[in-house]
């Protein structure tokens, strides 16, 4: 068992250094020309810069005689620091919903005013939520904080989501220090903590109240109460866990990643099968709940699900070629069947790319897709609030943040390479285990958001 996860801490690092390649080469091929900077050797100045920081200004001999209670205070003293950026940020930029966003907000508004659901969303998607119930969860949380402001003010705006998610945002942040107090010593906490002031989507993603930040304090809380539960092996924590990674799951389908590296951990504990079903049983309860609650809020019947709703096959047939992100063409193929039909479809779609591509193709193919997801370090930022994260001062700033993330993140992998199953190798199975699932479904390096904090831990 040690040689598995001896071997299991190898593989991970090595994968993780590839991405990183694959990611710096994405960024200077299609981002060249937005930096005033001489890009190749900004990655390894950030890095330099970091550890050179924190020599240099006594950081680390400062973290090594620090007490609980004090790192306690400083994590307080980020969290409000981080709160100050976010009110900030959600003040100053230019942010309206769009794409799935704006079809989940558009038709929680729908319902309240009394329209039709799918008012005003384009042709195609008029059967948007049958298709797409991997939004129903989002769209519940909508709705109530919508019809709240309706009921009180009158009218509808995106003031309460915005404050949910700075709150989301914030509370992951001061989860991740709880749980780094939980696994590493004050010294490693501490980093920790600076480490994530450096993840800029904590502050640049507090207007965008979508699914990825949403999602974000679900899965930091699951991550908590299991570290806990590792320690005093209570079946009610994982009672609890499973819940809330359920709950989760239904606001970001790639939370599931979660549940799969908490069950390899477990396994690799040796624990009894009682604890399986602790954990297991209560995720598929909170998910059914939350699915059966809010497919009656959208009036949408087991029925029309399975007439209109996309296959999981459709996700991996669509990412199975180019960079892997969203095809309309492939959306629009898909539609055009109904039922099982789409199942079949599907596969022989999927099995057209891949036979087109050929083995080399293909592993071209997932080169592409590796470095589409690492090489944005602005993660899309200037996309959802435009013209806000655009400037090129924003644009380095996020860059040397993001990379000196990585690297840092790298080195901590290497360093733990021959560890055994200790506390952190959860957090190192759930990159691999995010990263894996990159590799099959649709590429998008906000998928990476919800998952971060935990990264960060590492």
């Amino acid at each position: 068992m040690k040689r598995i996860i001896t071997s299991i801490n190898y593989i991970i690092p090595i994968f993780f250094a590839v991405s990183l390649i694959l990611g710096i080469y994405g960024a200077v091929v299609n981002k060249a020309n937005t930096l005033p900077v001489p890009w190749l050797i900004v990655p390894v100045g950030a890095a330099l810069a970091f550890l050179l920081a924190v020599k240099l200004n006594g950081l680390e001999k400062y973290a090594e005689s620090m007490t609980v209670y004090e790192y306690r205070r400083f994590s307080a003293l980020l969290c409000l620091i981080l709160l100050i950026s976010q009110i900030l940020s959600t003040v100053f930029v230019n942010f309206t919903p769009i794409n799935d966003l704006k079809y989940v907000a558009d038709g929680a508004e729908n319902l309240i005013l009394g329209r039709e659901l799918y008012y005003g969303l384009p042709e195609y998607h008029q059967d948007y939520f049958e298709c797409y119930p991997n939004n129903h969860a989002l769209f519940t949380i909508i709705y109530m904080l919508y019809k709240v402001q309706f009921e009180i003010f009158g009218k509808i705006t995106n003031v309460l989501p915005t404050i949910l998610n700075i709150i989301a945002l914030n509370m992951s942040y001061w989860l991740m220090c709880r749980c780094a107090e939980l696994v590493h010593t004050t010294k490693k906490a501490f980093l920790c903590a600076v480490r994530g002031m450096l993840f800029t989507p904590f502050v640049t993603y507090a207007a965008n109240f979508y699914t990825d930040s949403m999602a974000m304090p679900l899965v930091m809380l699951s991550v908590y109460i299991y570290l806990k539960n590792r320690k005093s092996g209570r079946l009610s924590q994982l009672v609890i866990c499973g819940a809330v990674m359920g709950l989760a799951f239904k606001m970001k389908g790639s939370s599931g990643v979660l549940l799969i590296a908490v069950i390899i951990d477990m396994l690799l504990q040796k624990r009894k099968v009682t604890c399986y079903g602790a954990l297991v049983l209560p995720f598929a309860a909170a998910a059914k709940t939350v699915s059966a609650i809010s497919a009656k809020l959208l009036g949408i019947t087991c029925e029309m699900l399975k007439e209109k709703a996309f296959p999981l096959i459709h996700w991996i047939m669509m990412s199975a070629d180019g960079r892997g992100g969203y095809n309309s063409e492939d959306f629009l193929y898909t539609q055009s069947f109904s039922g099982c039909d789409k199942v079949s479809a599907d596969l022989a779609r999927l099995s057209l790319k891949l036979k087109t591509q050929g083995f080399f193709g293909f592993i071209w193919h997932l080169a592409d897709k590796i470095a589409y997801t690492w090489e944005n370090f602005t993660f899309m930022a200037g996309y959802y609030c435009e013209g806000s994260f655009s400037s090129p001062v924003f644009i380095v700033t996020a860059f040397l943040c993001h990379w000196t993330v990585v690297f840092s993140l790298l080195i901590n992998l290497w360093q733990s390479r021959k560890k055994g199953s200790d506390e952190a190798f959860l957090f190192r199975l759930s990159l691999f285990g995010l990263c894996a699932f990159l590799l099959i479904w649709e590429t998008r390096c906000r998928y990476l958001i919800s998952f971060f904090p935990v990264f960060l831990l590492i």
